[in-house]
């Protein structure tokens, strides 16, 4: 045939003539006689003008008669029916998957034709392909039979849907139905298969295990659009639970059966599988039924009451399925509300009412639409559990059955229910067509114009010729379908009970806020959730839900999920309001996040939070700035009775206390490590609660922190000294008295002056030379008393520098050493002493005896000791050229540090240190009660005794707190250099938060005026 011989087609209606005229010469050219081509060119001329979309049909024409086995059979079966070239013409225009798959599979245009789109019974279905792919034994094969399948009934329900004009409802039925089939062939084949490899698991009583398959959704509801995952819950009966191979068989089944069914994303109409339905858990893929049944009885929440309103036993052991979801219709349907459900249904009615309010509804997604198919499908769910109980006819999972049923009961009315199910019949109609056209899921209008016509002509809304889709009518009719909608379920959202009694009393707050209604739902609107959570200053907005989940999830198992979920819904509002004012709301979320999964019990967090906003305030501020604090709560769980703690003592306990509590914890300790990691930890933990709230004293918190170093060295030097005596004996002088060993604490330790990352300066000594003596029972080796303390003494540092498990206690520091030898750790007491009577210790050994404490040892041996230290210092000779030296010794330690350094650095907290150091050792000979340990207490004595002008006194210790104050900061900062104001901006304002104020900047300029003002005063004192 020539070209001009096409002049019977109207050449004005293809988008591209030239392509048609080659899929036509292909036709012509398929090797059939004349007069059936003859024919052929009659019925085309007829079908062609009718069709919206010529280009597609004559294409795909020529493709299915190439792939047919005999072109001329196929073009008399198109002379003896004159409806089979018709229904293929509409099915190549309407889907192109669907004609791709025709074209691949032409034996199934057969099946369609012979079907004739009529619905097929589910048993028939199930029973055909069970037994199709009952004799493979490769699982590819089983595989390749189930696509073949689904491809084939997918042609036979569209073919139905488009051509025979097969109802919405009766397609989502039959839909429903092939997967059905799908699942019950791959569950059968696969535990076949497992079976046969792994053997099949039997209980204690030697019963094999049973799995059944529930479907959820619109699986359950047998309501599937084309596309629509297959949502169901796996459950099993029947095995041993402690055993390995039976949970590995298990999950292994689950694997198969999903890897049969699951195709390729890209796939046209391809199938996918969701499991997310997790009772017990994310981890948790197949559900023991018992378990399962109890969690959702004891800790379900409303939405997964409304999930459970569309399930049915889809796949598997039908009696389980059946029995558990009998087993589940108290709870799914209850006859009394609770006050959480009251709050669960008014968070539906809030949603629901904020979208049917929406003047200028956003009609581009059928189903996500105000007014559109998932607002009537979840009005409905919440009319079936308000009215299930005393209507059990109500319990379907179909939308449309349910509607009829709801009005049957009287809970609807005639026309409210005729409204609706024209309403849902539309919308799904109107689904299953773009899904049909694109190949995938999708409830999305095309943008483009051109794909909306052809949409509207084949909806059948056409303009006045028929060749077009009549843009404006259905974009009217869409519009007057969602409106009609939201009209008739704001009706009823009006007359459903709001939580309030007969008498009017409200049960609960009249209103909450939308914070509250983000963590109810289940499914929030995307665009409210970016506006709230921006609005309190959170940008990573997917990640903020993923820790607003988990918040609101009980992570303790035993513990009532829905409890924590409730309590912490309505303390969200403002715990977001108060994380809205930190430097860095995000991070503060996920870090509160974690903070809460390591406390244990969420539920009495958010109650307290909610009922004390002082808890909640320090909550907050500790996530919010002080990794130090928030990662001891993370890394010592169940310390929430700490931080409780923290907040009702309005004083930090004394040393005698912290002294006391250590002692009753390693009363019975069996590991000491555990122990005093745990007692530093939650004491660190009250003393920064205290601090970043502002309650105590820059002096006051270093006490703390030394008393509590000075009880764990305390526990540390008994626990170690009862493990060497049990090998070596007692120690004790040559009269037969107790020898001791002696911590003398020096530097900031000894000044009671440290930060939380201090080290402690310590000098081991013991009381008296002698020899061991034997326990009652015990070895018979005995040591020498320097030997036994020596090694006590190494023993000391040695836990508390390098505990491998729990990490280091504290970094001990023995640079001074008592004897100036290198291995002896620990020497008499009198030999210390004489080292410095005989003037053999350096100035700055000298120095640093001016911050000594005796921080163990029996009473008497420590009142002794410190008597002769006191006396040493008293006895030095102060002499000018200690004043240049001292001088020489600070320019040494300056030459350490960088520029930045606030305690080494110019004018640093070092300078006021040796300020003081230095005027206690020149004048404590004529004023011995100088002899004080701590920085502040001495600059205050030499105020008193009139040796630093007041003015200059009262400058060094202002400078001094508020250096000691920024560096205590920078430590609850966790900053690499705690010495130094961070570089980052980020970590500025952090440190500005921490310090309550507005702007970063003076913070730094107040650093730089403290220390200039220091280096003048140490210049001025050290030049008198």
């Amino acid at each position: 045939m020539s070209l001009d011989d096409y002049s019977w087609i109207d050449h004005d209606r293809f988008d591209d003539w030239q392509a048609a005229q080659h899929h036509l010469a292909g036709i012509w050219s398929c090797g059939a006689p004349a007069d059936l081509l003859a024919m052929l060119q009659s019925r085309l001329t007829e079908y062609l003008n009718e069709l919206v979309d010529p280009d597609a049909a004559v294409a795909n024409l020529d493709r299915f008669i190439a792939a047919s086995r005999s072109p001329t059979s196929l073009l008399s079966l198109f002379e003896r029916d004159q409806e089979a070239l018709s229904a293929l013409m509409q099915v190549f225009t309407t889907s192109q998957a669907l004609a791709n798959r025709l074209i691949a599979d032409p034996e199934s245009f057969d099946l369609m034709r012979a079907s004739d789109g009529q619905p097929a019974e589910r048993s028939f279905l199930v029973d055909e392909l069970v037994a199709e792919i009952e004799p493979f034994e490769s699982a590819s094969r089983a595989a390749l039979a189930i696509r073949k399948f689904s491809s084939r009934e997918i042609i036979r329900i569209a073919y139905g849907e488009f051509v025979r004009d097969l109802n919405p409802a009766h397609v989502g039925q039959q839909l429903a139905y092939v997967t059905d089939a799908i699942l019950e062939a791959a569950l059968a084949f696969s535990l076949r298969r497992l079976a046969n490899t792994m053997g099949l698991p039997n209980d204690t009583d030697g019963k094999p295990v049973r799995v059944s398959l529930i479907g959820l959704g619109h699986l359950g509801g047998s309501e599937m659009a084309y596309g629509d995952p297959f949502e169901v819950l796996f459950l099993y009966q029947g095995i041993e639970s402690k055993n390995d191979s039976h949970q590995e068989f298990l999950q292994k089944l689950v694997q198969e059966v999903i890897s049969l069914i699951q195709t390729d994303e890209s796939s046209a109409l391809g199938v996918s599988v969701d499991t997310s339905f997790r009772p017990l858990g994310d981890q948790t893929v197949i559900h023991d039924s018992e378990l399962t049944a109890k969690q959702l009885e004891s800790d379900g929440r409303t939405w997964q009451r409304m999930k459970m309103t569309k399930s049915r036993v889809v796949a598997g052991d039908a009696e389980l399925g059946s029995d558990f979801i009998q087993r589940l219709q108290p709870w799914i349907y209850q006859q009394f509300m609770s006050r959480q459900d009251f709050t669960n249904i008014r968070t539906l009615q809030t949603k629901l009412r904020r979208r049917f309010e929406v003047k200028q509804a956003d009609a581009e997604d059928v189903n996500l639409a105000p007014g559109g198919r998932a607002d009537i499908e979840l009005m409905i769910q919440f009319l079936q559990l308000l009215h299930g109980w005393s209507c059990p006819a109500v319990r379907v999972g179909n939308t449309f059955e349910a509607i009829a049923q709801l009005e049957s009961a009287g809970c609807l009315t005639h026309q409210e229910s005729s409204l609706l199910l024209k309403g849902i019949a539309r919308l799904c109609r109107l689904e299953h067509q773009l899904s049909i056209m694109t190949g995938r899921l999708v409830s999305q209008l095309p943008s483009d114009q051109t794909r909306r016509r052809r949409l509207a002509w084949h909806l059948g809304i056409r303009n006045d010729t028929g060749t077009s889709g009549d843009l404006d009518r259905f974009q009217s009719q869409l519009d007057d379908t969602f409106k009609l909608n939201r009209k008739v379920l704001n009706h009823l959202m009006v007359e459903a009970p709001d939580g309030q009694d007969d008498t009017g009393n409200d049960n609960q707050e009249p209103e909450f806020a939308v914070e509250t209604e983000l963590v109810l739902d289940p499914d929030p609107d995307p665009k409210l959730v970016q506006s709230t959570l921006q609005r309190h200053g959170l940008q990573d907005i997917p990640r903020a839900m993923e820790h607003i989940h988990s918040l609101a999830t009980e992570s303790v198992r035993f513990l009532s999920r829905r409890r924590c979920h409730h309590f912490f819904a309505a303390v969200a509002p403002q715990l977001l309001a108060e994380i809205a004012t930190t430097p860095d709301p995000d991070r503060t979320l996920s870090t509160l996040s974690e903070v809460a999964d390591s406390l244990g019990g969420k539920s009495s967090l958010w109650e307290l939070l909610r009922s004390n906003s002082a808890t909640l305030r320090l909550m907050v501020r500790l996530c919010a700035a002080t990794p130090y604090l928030s990662d001891l709560l993370i890394a010592t769980p169940g310390m929430i009775d700490e931080l409780i703690d923290s907040l009702l003592m309005n004083r930090l306990p004394s040393a005698e206390r912290w002294d006391a509590r250590s002692i009753d914890l390693c009363r019975r300790a069996t590991d000491i490590d555990v122990v005093i990691h745990g007692f530093k930890n939650s004491a660190h933990l009250m003393i920064g609660v205290h601090d970043i709230l502002g309650k105590e004293t820059v002096e006051t918190t270093h006490r703390a922190l030394a008393d509590c170093a000075e009880a764990c060295l305390r526990r540390t030097i008994e626990w170690e000294q009862e493990q060497l005596a049990m090998r070596f004996g007692d120690p004790v002088n040559a009269q037969g008295e107790p020898a001791e060993l002696i911590a003398v604490a020096l530097g900031k330790f000894g000044g009671r002056e440290p930060n939380y990352h201090s080290d402690l300066d310590v000098v081991f000594l013991y009381s008296d030379r002698g020899e061991t003596q034997r326990r009652v029972g015990g070895p018979r080796k005995t040591i020498p008393n320097a030997q036994f303390f020596n090694q006590l003494a190494g023993a000391v540092v040695n836990r508390i520098n390098h505990s491998e498990e729990f990490g280091r206690l504290y970094e001990l520091d023995g640079k001074l050493r008592p004897a100036g030898e290198e291995g002896v750790i620990a020497v008499e007491q009198q030999q210390f002493i004489q080292r410095f009577r005989r003037g053999l210790a350096p100035l700055w050994q000298r120095l640093a005896l001016c911050k000594a404490r005796v921080v163990s040892g029996s009473r008497f041996v420590r009142a002794n000791l410190t008597e002769q230290l006191q006396e040493t210092q008293v006895a030095t000779q102060f002499h000018r050229s200690m004043i240049d030296e001292t001088c020489q010794l600070r320019l040494r330690i300056q030459q350490t540090a960088s520029e930045e350094n606030l305690k080494r650095g110019v004018g640093g907290t070092v300078d006021v240190e040796m300020i003081a150091q230095m005027m206690t050792l020149k004048h404590i000979h004529e004023h011995p009660s100088l002899s004080v340990p701590g920085t502040i207490d001495s600059l205050n004595r030499l105020a008193d005794l009139g040796l630093l002008p007041e003015a200059e006194v009262r400058q060094l210790i202002d400078n001094y707190r508020t250096l000691r104050r920024v560096e205590a900061n920078l430590c609850l900062m966790n900053t690499k250099a705690r010495h130094e104001l961070p570089e980052s901006e980020a970590q500025l304002n952090d440190l500005a938060f921490l310090m309550n104020r507005n702007d970063p900047g003076s913070i730094r300029d107040q650093v730089h005026q403290c220390r200039v003002e220091n280096r003048q005063l140490f210049q001025q004192i050290f030049d008198r």
